[in-house]
């Protein structure tokens, strides 16, 4: 079995024993250069400063109205938010999205692994559509970077791969600027409808299904997954035969603290109400250096077996909650297998 995996590099850690999963070696980090953190920074700076510097700037041109450079950077926010975003992209957007990609990755590191990447690539290359449902949420799901670079910047992967598209909250496609760097990046604003268009052409989609809700129910020292009523997603690949791929990322969640909107201050019905407003959680959170620079902390994400679906037009409730069960069992079985070997070994999940 032929497993894949990006190659994150990071200053030297304590962490210099390799794992294994099949016949797939994790090397340990190694060594990069002075240059090459700094770019790595740039990269992540890009890739997730994006919409705070587009705020700040937003903000002080309203304030110096009517000054005419106030007034064409506010023009020049009209224009972003509305220019399309569909393909073909520019190259030299492309090439961005590739930098920031990689720089990404190294900055962790973050690595992927799958536990079947053949069965994967024999379906992707028969046209076979497949749903990746990847978990936790977090505070933000920074892993998706991962099947960034499996997908559009590794030359070990196919082409039949590079059509491949992650979902993500439709709030990020309303903001200048961002909407086109996550385009460009490999993202669309999530939908049933979009979700349905990949996979009737056969594509490979990615989406987070505990979404915004999973946010609301985090809690530290615990990795908590809302997949018990989240029906949707399995329902589209049961309507559309895709196969469906769990897929758990170890580390994610000590990239940033947060303080999240609640009891005492409110009552957690505003919170849910504000959240389906905002789509997306009320949260103040912080990183590295008390920023919005997630902490170094390595990133692994290991791919689970492609779990197989028969196409049904109108599928019943049972069949989706057998389908979505079987997906959940999975996702439990990846957490339990490879939890020692990445030093979590007394971290505890739980599925709502």
């Amino acid at each position: 079995m032929k497993v894949s995996r990006t190659r994150g590099l990071r200053r030297v850690s304590s962490r210099r024993t390799a794992c294994t999963l099949g016949t797939m070696t994790v090397k340990p980090e190694e060594k990069v250069s002075m240059l090459e953190d700094v770019w790595n920074h740039l990269m992540i700076t890009a890739w997730l400063g994006c919409v705070h510097v587009a705020v700040v700037v937003f903000a002080i041109a309203l304030w110096c109205l009517p000054h005419p450079v106030a007034c064409f950077v506010l023009g020049t926010y009209a224009v972003a938010a509305v220019w399309p975003i569909a393909p073909p992209y520019p190259k030299w957007g492309v090439r961005m999205a590739h930098a920031v990609t990689n720089g990404a990755v190294k900055y962790f590191p973050a690595t992927l692994e799958w536990e079947d990447e053949a069965d994967y690539r024999a379906g992707a290359e028969k046209g076979v559509p497949h749903l990746i449902g990847l978990e936790p949420h977090s505070v933000l799901p920074l892993s998706i970077v991962t099947f960034g670079k499996y997908f559009y910047c590794s030359a070990e992967s196919p082409d039949c791969v590079k059509s491949s598209r992650g979902l993500a909250t439709p709030a990020i496609f309303a903001i200048p600027f961002l909407r086109q760097l996550w385009t460009w990046l490999g993202m669309d604003a999530i939908s049933k409808t979009k979700m349905k268009q990949l996979l009737n052409e056969g594509k490979t989609a990615l989406l987070i299904p505990g979404g915004v809700t999973e946010c609301l129910q985090m809690k530290k020292g615990v990795e908590t997954l809302y997949l018990r009523n989240r029906f949707g997603f399995v329902k589209v690949a049961i309507q559309t035969g895709a196969r469906l791929i769990p897929a758990f990322t170890f580390g994610q969640s000590q990239t940033y603290d947060y303080v999240r909107l609640g009891p005492p201050v409110c009552s957690e019905r505003v919170v849910n109400v504000v959240a389906g407003i905002l789509q997306m959680a009320p949260m103040a959170f912080w990183g590295k250096w008390g920023t919005f620079l997630p902490k170094r902390v390595a990133m692994r994400t290991v791919v689970g077996k492609p779990i197989p679906v028969t196409k049904i037009e109108n599928p019943t409730n049972d069949q989706v909650q057998q389908k979505l069960d079987e997906f959940i069992e999975e996702m439990q079985r990846i957490h339990e297998t490879n939890k020692e070997r990445f030093g979590y070994a007394g971290q505890k999940l739980v599925v709502l």
